[in-house]
């Protein structure tokens, strides 16, 4: 008996009445909470599901890999102590894990392709006679673009050889890569905007979209001066080694037995800056001084994200400055590379600014003409003396249209059309809008 008191005096006492309830009220939050992911994840999945939405995630991988591959580029570092270079195996291993795995998902578009050509619903928007060597066309440049070239090749010569880097292999791997990769996106673009006409659903949403592709570049950009700033250090060895007594070029690739070339190349190959230069017989580094100077070459498995914002910051800088500020050798690669990031600066700062300033433009002129509707419908409601609850309700009304139409006159549009396609329009619309409120999570 004393204990049933003590136990029913216990639940009666108000701290572990607090004390249920709270827990209570915290599950049921946490259910709510759950359910409510739950149906947003429903949903997105079924608007993934179609092929619009498809081919806009696809379109979005094909542009990150677009940055995925340049990161090969940061696999080379530079032993300074030792005169000698080595290869970031971490970095290459994760580069390639992340490539592979972007890559297996565009072989999955590459099969749906086959099966909606092999069924007919792949359109090409040309004559039909040439549809077949659009297909095949399309299809060579697809696989090319998959092919696990760098995987293969970067972990396996890197572990044995230094020709990635004495031969430029690295650097002509990915730029074969990149064209394929390049070219894959044009077709892709062209579906997306034929069907739903335009890649992004929100004014902002492409305007980000385009400052993305800005920045994209100047990463790209940045890589490839990286990779080529080590290229020129071990250029300059291979110069100045065979005239110096005890030099041998197979110690330039660290972990070689049988010595080094610390004592022959420790003052062979100065840092002076471009325009210091006053003997011609000293290797002119032209615009990847900076980068040897500033150290980011150097082995440090652990700064790789100082090493890859530098780099990109000196990408974006450039581009913007149209390369005003480099100073080149007089090597003709030096040259190209730098008027490459001058003609391509002046192209893509003004496709950036003429695509943000058309997608503002678009709404600002919309939301213009939204506010000059309001402030006409706020003088005529003044004029007729409309008493304040009905002038809230239109006022609402209003607020409720400018939500759902963002400005566009439907109607009008509908209006313009002929009767038969104006009937098939208004059946399609019901039909999608009853579609959409029977999937959607209760």
């Amino acid at each position: 008996m004393p204990l049933i008191k003590s136990i029913y005096g216990l639940y009666l006492h108000p701290e572990v009445s607090r004390f249920i309830i709270g827990k209570m009220e915290r599950s049921s939050t946490t259910k709510s909470v759950r359910e409510s992911v739950r149906g947003s994840l429903k949903t997105a999945y079924i608007k993934m599901k179609t092929p619009e939405n498809w081919r806009k995630i696809i379109l979005f991988v094909c542009v990150v890999a677009l940055g995925i591959d340049p990161l090969y580029l940061f696999v080379p570092v530079v032993d300074s102590p030792n005169f000698c270079f080595t290869f970031d195996k971490k970095l290459a291993t994760g580069v390639s894990v992340l490539r592979t795995f972007i890559d297996v998902l565009y072989v999955v578009h590459i099969i749906s392709n086959f099966m909606r050509y092999s069924n007919g619903q792949l359109n090409f928007h040309s004559k039909p006679k040439w549809e077949p060597y659009f297909f095949i066309f399309h299809t060579i440049v697809d696989i090319l673009s998959v092919l696990p070239s760098p995987q293969v090749l970067v972990l396996t010569l890197m572990r044995r050889s230094d020709s990635l880097v004495s031969r430029e292999i690295l650097k002509w791997i990915i730029l074969s890569q990149y064209i394929p990769r390049i070219l894959r996106i044009y077709p892709l673009y062209k579906e997306v905007t034929k069907a739903s006409g335009t890649v992004a659903e929100t004014k902002w949403i492409g305007a980000a979209f385009n400052l993305f592709l800005y920045m994209l570049h100047s990463h790209v950009f940045g890589a490839f001066w990286y990779v080529s700033s080590v290229e020129k250090i071990n250029k300059c060895w291979r110069l100045a080694c065979p005239d110096i007594p005890g030099c041998n070029l197979k110690f330039q690739f660290c972990g070689q037995e049988g010595g080094n070339n610390i004592g022959a190349l420790n003052t062979s190959c100065p840092l002076i800056e471009p325009d210091q230069i006053t003997n011609s017989t000293v290797f002119n580094f032209g615009m990847y001084i900076d980068a040897l100077k500033s150290g980011i070459v150097e082995v440090n498995p652990d700064d790789f994200p100082r090493k890859f914002f530098y780099c990109f910051w000196w990408g974006l800088r450039n581009i913007s400055a149209l390369g005003q500020n480099l100073q080149t050798s007089n090597s003709v690669g030096d040259i190209v590379f730098a008027l490459i990031i001058c003609v391509s600066g002046l192209l893509l700062f003004a496709v950036l600014i003429g695509n943000i300033q058309k997608f503002l433009q678009s709404t600002t002129i919309r939301l213009d003409a939204m506010l000059e509707k309001k402030r006409d419908t706020e003088t005529w409601m003044s004029n007729n003396n409309l008493p304040k609850h009905i002038r809230e309700s239109i006022r609402k009304h209003d607020e409720d249209k400018w939500k759902s139409t963002r400005g566009i006159d439907h109607e009008t549009i509908l209006k313009s059309l002929p009767e038969d396609i104006r009937q098939q329009t208004e059946l399609h619309i019901e039909r999608n809008s009853l579609n959409s409120r029977l999937k959607s999570p209760r």
